[in-house]
């Protein structure tokens, strides 16, 4: 009987043969054997946080529920391995009781870290990568029934093109990372002009550790975001103001509005207009993950793309342009960021300092217009779209884009040559 699956924005979903969750290694050998005798694509996934169809297969689905363990710690060298099914917030506390952090991380912490690492997960700060420049080695069940150990002493080649893989290489089924020691974040949220936030941005991006900003369309108001590095304790604040502010307000309140003006679309200016406080600060000390991520209740659909960091401001005007001009107003905020280079091929940061800009909707909003707009703008910066969000490119396009894209391609062809990990999003995007 067949299964149905749906990610989290439920804008994907699929018939498969299966959604199995293994239960070991030689399960999970079995598994892919069985697709191959079948004829059936294979697809690994995590908490199906992606919006693009990367998760999407007829075949079958396999998910390392399981696969959540801590295999070993090295506290003297900061170094981790976890099974690949680990979520980031697990993974988070379990790091916090070791006295080790991962140097970065993205908003959500739902996602696994095997789904994290193959979409190039990122947070900020132009002096830091993603979560895949972390990954220090990888242990992969190929098509062949074979599982590769990887690192960087063994099979160097294969964990470079691996730690952003998309999964169509195999089924990772370890993680090894590089952490840090603990760290304390200081983080301050400032509401206030978008004037003020642009003219402030590229020089508290240079100098602090992890900066980004939300613009509200169709006003003049913005929120900054400036995350440091600090030796001073945890100071958890107004845990009343916090909890209605990131519960109430940001997701229960965000939500009841998001479905009133799904109807009356012409009301969300003047609710942002009325609700927004400029001047508003908060500021928290708390262990890095803790301010890093935040919960996501409202469910959308979301396009992000990755351009050249010193095109970033210019490109955000033009975003702001569509955002101005479209026939219905856009409802959630416009985040920007930046990130630094990295060597992984194809992670939408190889190669240079980067700038994010991501555009969001509403789950049961129409997307096709708003997105396709800000699509054309990114690709006129050379826009490298984030693997597990929105976007239309063709492996004709994104080969052009990335410079080390046939080094992928050759790891791929020798670990699936015939593609049995793949589904018709892999066929679009990487040829087969």
């Amino acid at each position: 009987m067949k299964q149905r699956w749906t990610n989290w924005g439920r804008n994907q979903s699929a018939f498969t043969k299966g959604i199995i969750s293994p239960s070991s290694e030689d399960e999970i050998v079995d598994l892919i054997g069985r697709g191959v005798a079948n004829r059936w694509k294979i697809r690994p996934v995590g908490s199906s946080h992606s919006f693009s169809p990367i998760c999407v297969t007829d075949g079958l689905i396999i998910r390392l529920n399981a696969f959540t363990q801590i295999l070993n710690v090295d506290r003297e060298q900061l170094q981790i391995t976890v099974g690949a099914g680990i979520t980031l917030a697990n993974l988070n506390t379990e790091l916090e009781n070791l006295g080790m952090a991962l140097p970065n991380l993205g908003d959500i912490d739902s996602q696994t870290l095997a789904g994290a690492i193959a979409t190039g997960t990122h947070g900020t700060g132009h002096k830091y990568s993603s979560i895949s420049a972390a990954v220090i080695g990888l242990r992969i069940a190929t098509g062949d029934g074979s599982i590769i150990e990887t690192s960087i002493s063994r099979n160097p080649d294969i964990l470079k093109s691996a730690r952003v893989g998309l999964g169509a290489l195999g089924i990772v089924i370890s993680v090894t990372l590089q952490c840090v020691d603990s760290f304390n974040l200081k983080g301050v949220e400032l509401t206030t002009s978008l004037n003020h936030v642009l003219e402030r941005f590229d020089d508290e991006d240079m100098r602090s550790d992890f900066v980004e900003f939300y613009w509200y369309p169709h006003t003049e108001i913005a929120e900054l975001k400036i995350n440091n590095r600090t030796n001073d304790p945890p100071n958890a604040g107004n845990r009343v103001a916090r909890f209605l502010n990131d519960e109430v307000l940001r997701n229960v309140a965000f939500d009841c509005l998001n479905r009133y003006w799904k109807y009356f679309p012409q009301h969300a200016p003047g609710t942002f207009n009325r609700t927004l406080k400029v001047g508003n600060t908060q500021t928290r000390i708390a262990p890095s993950y803790k301010i890093f991520c935040s919960k996501r209740r409202v469910k959308f659909v979301e396009m992000e793309y990755a351009i050249p960091r010193e095109c970033l401001l210019e490109a955000f005007h033009g975003v702001r342009k569509i955002t101005e001009s479209l026939d219905s107003p856009a409802t959630f905020p416009i985040e920007v960021r930046s990130l630094g280079a990295d060597d992984i091929p194809l992670s939408p940061s190889f190669g240079r300092a980067t700038g994010f800009i991501a555009v969001h909707v509403y789950k049961t909003s129409d997307h096709r217009k708003y997105f396709d707009q800000v699509e054309s703008l990114m690709r006129e910066y050379d826009g490298r779209p984030h693997w597990g969000k929105m976007h239309n490119l063709t492996w004709e396009d994104l080969s052009l884009l990335y410079p080390e894209w046939e080094e992928f391609m050759l790891i791929r062809r020798r670990l699936d040559p015939d593609g049995h990990f793949s589904n018709a999003y892999l066929e679009r995007v990487l040829g087969y």
